[in-house]
């Protein structure tokens, strides 16, 4: 066998070994863990674009009219996650009925906030978009979820999977321990 064969197989075997190593240590799809970060945004960007009258910002209010028209939400999910990596059958028809459950369950949560949102004459929007209608979608860091009841954290939604830590502070300084100035731009 040749230097650049060996060499080249050297190469995929590591490669293959160092993504094994990453991918252990990364958000899996459909795992409880990325499910938990991401189901919610998606579920509800589904059902926002996916029927008409759910579009507008203050859309979020028609589940209590259209929660029987939003299944294909669940379905196009659950579905999803039945066919994105090649599972035994048995394992691939668990995983679309676990995502399934999951996503049915999150609308009749949104349906039930859009209820008592409706019952004392509040609006219910996606997010803080116009007026004063309160936000279905929430940052997983948002400190009003702490006052609100449990099923409004079932509908934290970051702008990316991997926004889940607060903003910190960084103040660089050499090895003396004096602080570098930030440079201008």
């Amino acid at each position: 066998m040749s230097t650049c064969r060996r060499l080249n197989k050297a190469r995929i075997w590591f490669s293959a070994r160092r993504t094994v190593a990453v991918e252990a240590t990364s958000v899996t799809p459909f795992s409880p863990r990325a499910m938990d970060r991401g189901l919610a945004g998606t579920l509800v960007a589904l059902a926002r674009h996916g029927l008409s009258s759910m579009t507008a910002p203050r859309g979020a209010a028609a589940i209590l009219q259209d929660r029987s028209s939003l299944d294909f939400v669940a379905d196009c999910i659950a579905e999803r996650a039945r066919s994105h990596a090649k599972l035994p059958q048995p394992e691939a028809d668990a995983l679309r009925l676990r995502v399934r459950e999951r996503a049915i369950n999150l609308l009749e949560e949104w349906a039930k906030i859009a209820m008592e949102y409706n019952q004392i004459g509040a609006g219910l929007q996606y997010q803080k978009e116009v007026g004063g209608a309160r936000p279905l979608l929430y940052d997983f860091l948002d400190q009003e979820l702490k006052r609100l009841p449990s099923r409004h954290k079932k509908f934290r939604a970051n702008r990316s999977m991997r926004d889940v830590e607060p903003s910190v502070n960084l103040w660089l300084r050499t090895l003396d321990n004096v602080e570098v100035e930030e440079e201008e731009t």
